[in-house]
């Protein structure tokens, strides 16, 4: 993986500290790793998908903070989190 930068994360009204950011971006990779299978670059999913296995993967985040995970799948957040998101609203990994 590439090295990423988790400061000012943010886009509109919606930002995530560095510490979020962090872990967003561990979460989102382990479920494209998950996804993949042996010896083969995860294959891109649909914003929907990722953010429903994402809800899946931390199940008890939209009581806690309602909302967030929808702002965290913006297009505009996944960039800059260094997940590639194609005019398709398609998430890519990165390397």
């Amino acid at each position: 993986m590439a090295k990423r930068n988790y400061l000012n994360i943010e886009d509109g009204d919606f930002r995530l500290t560095f510490a979020d950011a962090k872990q967003t971006v561990k979460n989102i990779e382990s479920i494209f790793v998950a996804r993949a299978s042996w010896f083969s670059i995860p294959k891109p999913m649909p914003i929907a998908l990722l953010k429903q296995e994402y809800l899946h993967l931390c199940p008890d985040m939209e009581v806690m903070f309602p909302g967030v995970a929808e702002k965290m799948m913006r297009p505009a957040i996944l960039r800059q989190l260094g997940f590639p998101v194609n005019a398709d609203g398609m998430v890519h990994w990165s390397e």
